[in-house]
């Protein structure tokens, strides 16, 4: 009688089960990109541009976790369109991706009108010490955003680069 052996085969991502993940109130987006890998991309990125905000949000804030380099052209587009929710997790995205990947995206959204966007954004630029290479737009932000915090903030954080 022979033994059976198992054997480890890589199986794709089951649409599905990124769903009913991404459907909780509460997710582990670390354990969620290790478990559905870079092979969820094009689906994630598909939610991202859907209608369901809650959603698409959620979809956002997984990519981000996902160690790919393809995610840094889902995060670009996700700082640029889509509600303030998904410009968010954009920015919170960049904070995993390479330093050159990151300034796009972080460029894209210091330029944003959003209040919260802005303020994201800016945490990313002062937790991957990027300020330096944007500190033109931070200086623009001190100087000319309507949101008074958002201008301290930024003031703050030019006082860091110098």
């Amino acid at each position: 009688m022979a033994q059976s052996r198992k054997i480890a085969v890589k199986k794709s991502f089951d649409p599905q089960e990124v769903l009913d993940f991404l459907r909780q109130d509460e997710l582990d987006y670390p354990a969620g990109a290790k478990k559905f890998g870079k092979d969820a991309i094009p689906f994630l990125s598909d939610l991202i541009e859907g209608t369901d905000e809650n959603l698409s949000m959620k979809a956002a804030y997984l990519v981000g976790f996902i160690d790919d380099e393809s995610v840094g052209d889902v995060l670009k587009k996700a700082a640029e369109k889509g509600s303030s929710t998904i410009r968010i997790a954009a920015a919170y995205g960049a904070q995993k991706r390479s330093p050159e990947v990151a300034e796009a995206i972080l460029s894209r959204a210091l330029d944003d009108n959003n209040p919260s966007v802005v303020k994201f954004a800016m945490r990313s630029v002062s937790n991957l010490k990027l300020g330096k290479n944007l500190k033109s737009k931070i200086d623009h932000i001190s100087k000319n955003f309507l949101d008074d915090d958002i201008k301290n903030s930024a003031k703050d954080l030019i006082k860091k680069i110098k």
